[in-house]
Parts: structure tokens; sequence; C-alpha cells
């Protein structure tokens, strides 16, 4: 196991900043995630953690040693790719290979093999030849391959992108069960926020270059740190409203509209410099409600809108709602829906409670409360 450090990393390919001063620590043992969408640098970080890149700028530290200038093949990393590029022969020959290249002997390498098939769930297939595998077996071959030597720290750059939605959603159950097994430091790269959420220790989460956040999933996505990172992680992403501070009663509106007086919160924003914000709340923590609501109620948000378009996702549905121009989600499961009996174009009023909500400064989309 190794911890890892990165210290002001940045990559320029030219006249392109793929990473701009990254800073992140990674602790011994943990599945950490680095989260973003396609081009955010995330694959670019890996590769210079890996010591296949090296960096323009800054040091990488394993265990507090300066690996920076050390090449990839004497970091002792293993690392299991998108495509799981395995060799045209039988399933225990591809997971021998990088046991043979060590010199283990014949006895050793049939041991260590039986053992790492078995822990991935492929120790039936040894004989086969990897051809006769369907997708998801061949990428358990990858990475029994990658567990083979033994490394000091597994990088998986997005290995269940090629499977279909089922296998992923197995295979994201085994890599859990497989990490609880192995207590190694494993880095997983993905532009997918559920594998991410649902498999890691905590998330870094990246755009244009930049780690946006690193915490918990709770943390991430609950206390996003920016408007980006709560777009990004949440089906649908957390909704935005810009919203300003009445100066005379310190109550936040949405256009000529109150929909909230705590004179605390009013006050916070104001002594900040700010009289206007961006109110920003998951669509999950919507309740909708026929009847008017108070809005000089203590811990609620209230907003009175219309809907406008009503989608149906077969396990629930996502409602659009409209106020003063602008427009948020409300996710409902199928019996809440259908109790409500809403139609597109009605009226309808929703309620928020305070402690769901964060409120975002429109300079920088940075989180203030």
């Amino acid at each position: 196991m190794v911890s890892i450090k990165l210290v002001d990393i940045s990559k320029t390919f030219g006249s392109i900043e793929a990473l701009k001063n990254v800073n992140l620590e990674i602790h011994d043992g943990e599945l950490f995630a680095i989260l973003g969408p396609s081009g955010c640098g995330k694959t670019t970080l890996l590769r210079i953690i890996a010591g296949l890149e090296k960096p323009t700028k800054g040091r990488v530290y394993f265990d507090d040693i300066d690996v920076t200038n050390i090449p990839a093949e004497i970091r002792d990393v293993s690392m299991v790719f998108q495509f799981y590029a395995l060799y045209p022969t039988t399933v225990f020959n591809n997971i021998a290979l990088p046991l043979k290249s060590k010199g283990y002997s014949k006895i050793d390498i049939e041991k260590r093999v039986k053992e790492i098939a078995e822990l991935v769930g492929i120790d039936k297939a040894l004989k086969l030849h990897v051809d006769k595998l369907n997708v998801a077996d061949k990428q358990k071959v990858a990475l029994a391959r990658a567990m083979a030597k033994e490394p000091r720290v597994y990088l998986f750059d997005e290995p269940l992108t090629i499977l279909d939605p089922v296998t992923r959603v197995i295979m994201r159950s085994e890599l859990k069960k497989l990490q609880q097994k192995l207590k190694q430091t494993i880095i997983y790269v993905t532009h997918d926020q559920i594998e991410a959420l649902t498999l890691a220790d905590r998330i870094a989460v990246m755009n244009f270059g930049v780690i946006e956040q690193v915490g918990t999933s709770w943390d991430v996505y609950n206390l996003p740190d920016t408007t980006f990172v709560g777009w990004f992680l949440g089906e649908p992403g957390m909704n935005f409203i810009e919203v300003a501070v009445d100066r005379d009663d310190l109550s936040i509106k949405i256009g000529s509209k109150k929909i909230f007086r705590d004179p605390r919160v009013g006050k916070k924003l104001l002594d900040l410099g700010l009289d206007k914000v961006l109110l920003g709340f998951r669509a999950e923590n919507v309740v909708l409600v026929r009847e008017a609501l108070d809005v000089n109620a203590f811990n609620n948000i209230t907003i009175d809108g219309v809907i406008r378009v009503i989608e149906f996702f077969g396990t629930h549905y996502v409602v659009n709602i409209e106020i003063e121009g602008f427009e948020f989600k409300v996710k409902l499961n199928v019996s809440e829906f259908n109790k409500l009996m809403l139609s597109e174009n009605s009226k309808i009023n929703a309620l928020v409670k305070a402690d769901k909500v964060c409120f975002f400064n429109l300079d920088n989309n940075r989180r203030i409360l």
C-alpha cells in the first residue's frame, strides 16, 4: 500500500493547459475516485501518477518519496484500462505473464494465478481462450493480470465504460467487494458519477484541469463547493435560481416574489456584500403541495410556480416548474406524482427545507452558505 501526494501539478501540451496547479493527497489503502467530464484532465493526471507522463511543473510523492523522475516500471503500479487489451491466448497465460517476467517459479505462478482468478471470479475459465469470454469476464482477466504482480497501487482508467448497463451494475458491486479484500490503494478515474458515488471512499471532482472539490460522496453531493459540482452530480443535477435579498425585511426573492424569510441568512449575505446570489437545491428535496404556503414560515423556502414539462423515467417523474422566468426540476416517485394528479401548465406550490439549500456567489460560482 502507498499514500500519494501531488504538489502543484501542471501539464501543458503545446498551448493547451491540461492540468492547472493540482494539489491532492490520496490516503494509504483508500479507493479514491477522480471524477469529471471528458477532456477535464483526469486521465492525464492518472498517467502522471503512473509515471507515463511527466508534469510540466510540480512533484509526485509516494509515501513522501519524490518519484517525479522515476519511470513507470520502477514505481510498482498496475493499470487497468477502458479497453482490456488481452493477449490472444488462455486466461491462465494472460494472468501469468507479469509473474513470468518477474522470474516467479512455475509452482509459484500456478498458485498465484489460481488465487487471483478465484478472487475475481474467473477460476473456472483459466483454460479457456480469452476469445471465448464475454466482455465482463475479459475485463476481469485484465483486472486479475494487474493484480498478479501485487503492485503498491492500482490505477483504473474508466474500466467499466464499455460494459452494458446491467453488467456495469454487477461489476461495480464486484469491484467494491474486491477492494475490501485487497485493502490496497486504488485510484479510479471515471466520468460516471454513479460509479464514483457508490465505489469511492473519497472523490475529487475535476473540470477544465482544475480540482473543484475533494470529499466523501456525501460531501460532494450534499455540500458542493461550486455550482459545477452541484450540477455534475445528480440525476438531474442541482437546481440553481438567481435570488435577491430584500434590504427592507431581509427576505429572499425570486424576481418580485418572496420565497424565504430568515433575517439571519439575509443579513449574512448583505454583510458579505452580496444582494444577489444563486440558490441551489436538489430535485429530490422538493415537496409539491396544492395548498398555498406561508412565505414567512421559518425553515422553509416556498415557491409558487407553473408546471411546464413532465418527464417520465419509469421509476420516477421529473417535473419542470417555472417561476419568474426561471425553471427548476422536482423529482417525484410514481405514487407521489399520481396522488397530486399533476398536469402541464397548471399551478403548483413547492416547498424546500432551509437546511437542504445552498447559496452560491454569482461571480465565482462558489458556495457561500
